[in-house]
């Protein structure tokens, strides 16, 4: 009877998730198809949105059949980017899966497919930062964060900066640098409060108390998260991880319970990271086994083989589970194994270099950017300077030419008039001159004058008319030359 009331009660439960889920799928199917009505540019954002949704931030139980729903009908659509929202479908869910290096094959193909003028060119290379995170490349992670920065600067998306910030403080907290993470938060801290972005600023108050918990400094981890209580749209998952940090510095053993209302959220990005906590809590309070069985089951996952650092702690929880035992054997494996995983790690270090050092590159290639542009000013106002030289000089010559010129020209003018006044005075007004004198003369000398003038008065008049003319021509002439 139990058996078969079991059997019934189990039945049920399945038809009514199946249910749930058809529904479910039903409705993201009805929600895609309104979005590929839209405008293009429309439908791209709101199938972004979709995505999110359903698959970033789904439920595991659906996340297959969100998947197979998204892929079918954005395959069947006429979307120009349809290939490159398959490829990020896929890496999604992929990382869901803990399939991280699965997932970076599709988002890099996804990236393949997007222009880098394309909007979302930046949230595939942020998803690829994320994989690249999880899968220990903190180097190449760091370049893609970067890369967002800069492009985010040229657009003067300060939201979207600060959320970067946020990522790269992330990154920091888990490659064990918290004071730089730390301070790139006071970076994204300062962008949020100048925006009023309360939200971003809750960001920020989240990825701090992390912070500080790894720094085991429970003033301030309490602190940050007093903040993130009084925001009125705090994540539950996130205040359920702030709890069992606060409570696991404590040293108080409801930091369980804390945690396995976190594992047991579907939703959980930090899901490995929020496991490896799980097993260092039921270490802490001396439940061994539970924290070995954890451990051991993600070390046995294939899709984890290549994770360096996870592993190296992983197979010190272990080591420190069979010590506390006091079952030293088996300790001494483990630890040798986290040793022989560390020196590992060292070398990868060594090979790829540390995030350190690659900031301490890129600011000393920012440096050498700056002082080559300063330089490029410099020589650029140099030969400004040259140019405009040179122009005032060749102004100086062209002018002192023209006045040579002018001068010479002058000169030409004048000997000109001067022989035209010349002719004048020596053909014209001397001729004319002579023939008034000698009409005088031969009035004078003859015995009856007044006949004589008579005689000689119109030839006098004449004459005299013509001089004035001579005398007005050369008025003239002077005239015009001045």
């Amino acid at each position: 009877m139990k058996t078969i009331l079991k059997t019934a009660v189990t039945s049920t439960l399945i038809f009514f998730l199946s249910s749930i889920s058809l529904y479910a799928g039903n409705s993201l199917q009805d929600k895609i198809q309104t979005a590929l009505k839209s405008s293009p540019h429309v439908a791209e954002k709101q199938i972004d949105k979709l995505i999110t949704s359903y698959i970033w931030l789904a439920k595991e139980e659906n996340l297959s059949i969100n998947r197979e729903i998204l892929l079918a009908v954005i395959t069947k659509s006429d979307l120009p980017d349809k290939k490159a929202f398959r490829f990020e479908i896929e890496a999604l869910y992929a990382k869901r899966l803990l399939k991280f290096e699965q997932a970076k094959r599709y988002i890099l193909s996804a990236l393949d497919e997007t222009p880098q003028e394309n909007p979302r060119f930046i949230k595939l290379l942020r998803i690829l930062a994320f994989i690249d995170t999880d899968l220990e490349n903190y180097m190449r992670a760091m370049e893609s964060y970067l890369i967002i920065e800069k492009q985010l600067q040229s657009k003067q998306d300060t939201s979207k900066l600060i959320l970067n910030y946020a990522n790269i403080a992330d990154l920091y907290i888990k490659s064990s640098l918290y004071k730089e993470a730390i301070e790139a938060l006071d970076t994204a801290h300062h962008l949020a409060v100048q925006q009023g972005r309360e939200q971003m600023q809750l960001l920020v108050y989240e990825n701090k108390a992390t912070a500080y918990f790894h720094l085991n400094n429970l003033d301030s981890l309490n602190y940050y998260a007093a903040k993130v209580s009084h925001i009125r749209f705090a994540n539950a998952g996130n205040v359920h991880r702030l709890k069992y940090m606060i409570l696991l510095l404590k040293k108080d053993k409801r930091s369980i319970d804390e945690i396995k209302a976190l594992v047991d959220n579907a939703n959980d990005p930090e899901k490995l990271y929020t496991y490896l906590q799980f097993a260092r809590a039921y270490l802490l309070f001396d439940q061994t086994e539970k924290a070995r069985e954890i451990a051991l089951k993600l070390l046995s996952s294939a899709d984890l083989k290549n994770l360096g650092y996870m592993r190296g702690k992983l197979f010190n929880i272990v080591g420190d589970t069979y010590a506390k035992e006091k079952r030293f054997a088996l300790a001494a494996q483990y630890y040798k194994k986290a040793t022989d995983q560390a020196a590992v790690n060292t070398v990868k270090t060594m090979k790829t270099g540390s995030i350190l050092n690659y900031l301490k590159y890129d600011e000393i290639k920012k440096k050498y950017v700056v002082a080559q542009e300063n330089l490029q000013m410099r020589q650029n106002y140099f030969m400004l300077c040259m140019v405009v030289a040179s122009m005032i000089i060749l102004a100086f010559i062209f002018l002192y030419r023209s006045l040579k010129m002018k001068k010479k020209y002058d000169e030409l003018m004048f000997n000109k008039l001067n022989s035209e006044i010349s002719f004048i005075n020596s053909h014209e007004i001397r001729g004319y001159l002579s023939n008034i004198l000698g009409i005088i003369m031969v009035i004078k000398m003859s015995e009856d004058r007044k006949e004589t003038y008579l005689e000689f008065e119109q030839a006098l008049f004449d004459s005299a008319e013509n001089l004035d003319n001579s005398i007005q021509n050369i008025a003239k002439k002077l005239n015009d030359k001045a």
